[in-house]
């Protein structure tokens, strides 16, 4: 439930802070450019639930103050437990191809992201493997390593999400 009341208020947020009147100005105004983005890996955990990944991003769009628009070929795989154990089904594997809005500015970055996921689990005979609908965030602070806050969704599907705080590895044309 308190990932799901997370998501809900990141995605709210981004589309405030993305709407801000002064977004009509040649600096925020967005212009096709694509390129390289970055290349990331990365592990986070938090409660119970211990998630490592990799991905790639590519600019579609980008603006003079390092707004960017673009996609996400992600690898994400997230072990769940509690007290009693393993959770049936973990650990859980997502592919993701994600559409990604991103912002960097100094040593912090941050991306929210909408696309598809090919959900797999360690027991397909009980949970079956699927396609779905995933979104997800993440909040960057540091260069190259970095502190990273993440999580992602599949349109809130039990047993779909994980939200945490770790560390990534990563190279970004920003810097």
């Amino acid at each position: 439930m308190i990932t799901r009341i997370t998501f809900a208020f990141l995605i709210f947020a981004s589309i405030i802070s993305y709407s801000q009147p002064d977004s009509i100005s040649n600096n925020r105004k967005l212009i096709f450019n694509p390129s390289f983005h970055g290349i990331q890996i990365d592990g986070s955990t938090i409660y119970f639930i211990y998630q490592y990944g990799g991905q790639i991003d590519f600019d579609l769009f980008r603006s003079k103050n390092n707004y960017c628009v673009g996609t996400r070929f992600n690898y994400e795989k997230y072990y769940m437990g509690d007290f009693g154990g393993t959770t049936l089904g973990s650990p859980f594997t997502n592919y993701n191809l994600y559409a990604r809005l991103s912002n960097t500015k100094d040593l912090f970055s941050s991306s929210f992201l909408v696309g598809v996921t090919y959900y797999t689990t360690n027991r397909p005979e009980y949970i079956p493997n699927e396609y779905m609908i995933r979104f997800g965030f993440e909040v960057k602070y540091g260069h190259v390593v970095a502190l990273i806050f993440k999580g992602s969704t599949s349109a809130f599907k039990e047993k779909t999400s994980f939200i945490g705080l770790g560390i990534s590895l990563d190279y970004n044309h920003f810097y």
